[in-house]
């Protein structure tokens, strides 16, 4: 079924990530990245969950076929799929995952997977960075990363402020921010890949589009003059 609604996305993520969010920032990442593979025994991406730049997320590759994204993430009946300025939309739900949940969205641009984003902590980097790690973490691993904010309108769903991402377009690579506001700081979202310097879209945004702005290299906030909200 397509949804036409593009905000239920991210709110359904967050009704199911977001009562395990607390759980998790008080136990060590370690400990976090221990349990989230005992929970993910049933997912048809059990075994592949490392994330590379510019190439994959678990077994799906950048530049696979729409079928084999379906065969390897099959829909079911929680599953969101939508078309927007950016392609096609498929949204898997990691309902395996018992420590978060999140979810893959898998998008696709004639016949062919061009970016996919990983919302769930089944997934890693090489580093070990996954979904919910703190900015300290990916700065610490990513060097040379540009920033930039995306001016939609902020939902609860990501703590009521705009999204910030950071990316390596040569790598293939973004990490976007949302907001934890009874923390005060901000988490890792989801992490993004997609072919190195080719087509990246943030969200359902291009980046041609006026709400795609830059900002200082490592911001985690926008300035008060794009984002009043932030301050």
């Amino acid at each position: 079924m397509k949804f036409s609604a593009l905000l239920i996305v991210p709110i359904l993520l967050f009704t199911t990530a977001g009562s395990r969010l607390g759980a998790r920032e008080s136990q060590p990442d370690s400990e976090i990245f221990s349990q989230d593979q005992e929970a993910s025994g049933n997912s048809p991406a059990s075994g592949q969950t490392m994330i590379e730049p510019g190439a994959r997320v678990g077994p799906l590759r950048i530049g696979d076929s729409e079928e084999r994204a379906l065969e390897l993430f099959p829909k079911k009946y929680e599953d969101q799929e939508w078309d927007d300025n950016c392609g096609t939309t498929y949204t898997w739900f990691d309902l395996d995952n018992k420590i978060r949940g999140g979810s893959l969205l898998i998008r696709v641009k004639k016949g062919k997977v061009f970016q996919l984003e990983s919302a769930t902590t089944r997934f890693h980097t090489a580093e070990g960075i996954a979904a919910l790690d703190s900015p300290e973490k990916i700065e610490h691993e990513y060097k040379d990363l540009r920033a930039y904010t995306l001016l939609t309108p902020p939902t609860a769903a990501v703590g009521s402020r705009p999204l910030v991402f950071w990316i390596d377009k040569k790598r293939g690579i973004a990490f976007a921010f949302a907001y934890y506001p009874s923390q005060h700081r901000r988490y890792l979202y989801k992490i993004i890949v997609f072919a190195p310097n080719k087509t990246f879209c943030p969200e359902q945004e291009t980046t041609n589009s006026p709400k795609w702005q830059s900002i200082s290299p490592y911001s985690l906030e926008p300035p008060i003059a794009l984002s009043p909200e932030s301050n």
